[in-house]
């Protein structure tokens, strides 16, 4: 796959670019975070970090729903869809960080769930709620 000339938002990034992981993820977050509010979500949080668990990539709401989302992605030329990193370990911690911050703001309505994105010529995205 050729992703010299990929432009995202009015921005262009180069293979060397998403060959390091880390940037792939910022990325793809930002991606996600502009999928959501294009969908009518309001963006909360990003990144909620707690320490013994981790770190929740999105906190949205929309229509009085609180929406904890967590963002997986690919390249393209993956045979893979991104969910397969989507663990039971990584659920587990995600269950846990969603339970501490539903009772620290006293939300009663949530929904966990996943992201995915492929990233190439064209970006393929998709939601999944109670995962």
């Amino acid at each position: 796959m050729n992703m010299k000339n990929l432009y995202l938002y009015g921005k262009l990034f180069t293979e060397d670019f998403f060959t390091n992981m880390k940037n792939l993820g910022k990325i793809t977050e930002s991606i996600a975070e502009k999928f959501l509010i294009k969908n009518g979500y309001k963006i909360l949080e990003k990144n909620y970090w707690l320490k013994r668990y981790g770190e929740i990539d999105i906190i949205a709401k929309k229509d009085k729903i609180y929406y904890f989302y967590e963002v997986k992605a690919l390249k393209e030329n993956s045979i893979f869809d991104p969910s397969i990193h989507y663990s039971s370990q990584k659920k587990k911690r995600l269950e846990k960080l969603v339970l501490y911050y539903t009772n620290k703001h006293n939300i009663d309505e949530y929904i966990r769930g996943l992201i995915t994105i492929k990233i190439g010529k064209k970006i393929k995205i998709k939601k999944y709620e109670n995962v």
